[in-house]
């Protein structure tokens, strides 16, 4: 997705009266075939598909594509991420007209919001690395620990100091870690820089699992800050993952034309 649209600070004020939802294309079969339905030209789902669906999941409110630049207008092409400030006004705009249509409900306060949580530390790994950002494993072999911490992290993470900073995941097994250098096998918030490529990582601290909720909340703005995020431009990022010979393995076939033959099981660059 184009960073100029998701990053802008008035779209991503409309978006907290949305439920965001990130599928990663390629990597699991029942989630392909719900962006199918959203966007996939001659029936063939694309590398990456944006949409903004009413409350049933199925009415398009807004003109679904590979980016918002479908629906909001901007420049369109491979590693554009600079955009008119009127489409991206317009984006947000349209956001907000869209949410007070659809208000919602409030929460109620007792209400524990869950972690954004990706699949695996795999799949983690690569969306840390193609944002830019750290990632943060909560690591437990005990699922009554894990969801302990998960209490403790959840109000800090949907706080304003740390919303949209770094990317999550739940580990319960140390081998989960195999390919991320410096990880001793201790309990607790694993925090990670991913490799350039999404295929390593490793640790830049590790926060135990019985940290008190203040103390969390430093520590873990501490370990965030050791982070540094790739200073690579799109093609230069290309250009690197070619010459070190970096692929990344999909788990369903990659139907784009961009990404592969089409029925070819995906074996194409992480981004």
């Amino acid at each position: 997705m184009d960073r100029s649209f998701l990053s802008d600070k008035d779209v991503i004020a409309a978006s907290r009266k949305f439920v965001c939802v990130r599928l990663a294309t390629y990597e699991n079969a029942e989630e392909n075939q719900v962006l199918k339905r959203m966007f996939a030209p001659g029936g063939v789902l694309q590398n990456t598909v944006f949409a903004i669906l009413a409350p049933n999941g199925r009415t398009h409110l807004v003109r679904s594509g590979r980016s918002p630049v479908w629906a909001f207008g901007g420049n369109r092409g491979p590693g554009i991420h600079t955009q008119p400030v009127s489409a991206i006004k317009n984006m947000a705009q349209t956001m907000q007209a869209i949410a007070r249509k659809y208000p919602g409900k409030a929460p109620a306060a007792q209400e524990s919001v869950p972690l954004p949580y990706l699949s695996d530390v795999r799949l983690a790994l690569n969306v840390a690395a193609a944002d830019r950002q750290p990632l943060v494993a909560v690591y437990s072999p005990d699922s009554d620990q894990r969801r302990r911490m998960e209490q403790t992290l959840s109000p800090i993470v949907w706080s304003g100091q740390f919303i949209g900073t770094a990317q999550y995941v739940a580990a319960q097994n140390k081998t989960e870690f195999k390919s991320i250098k410096g990880y001793t096998n201790q309990t607790g918030f694993v925090i990670i820089q991913p490799g350039t490529f999404g295929l390593t990582g490793k640790v830049i601290g590790v926060i135990p699992a019985d940290t008190p909720a203040a103390q969390l909340q430093s520590q873990l703005a501490s370990a965030l800050a050791r982070h540094t995020p790739s200073r690579l431009s799109y093609n230069q990022h290309r250009q690197a993952g070619v010459q070190a010979g970096a692929r990344w393995q999909s788990k369903t076939p990659v139907t784009d034309g961009a990404g592969g033959r089409p029925g070819r099981r995906g074996r194409r660059r992480p981004r």
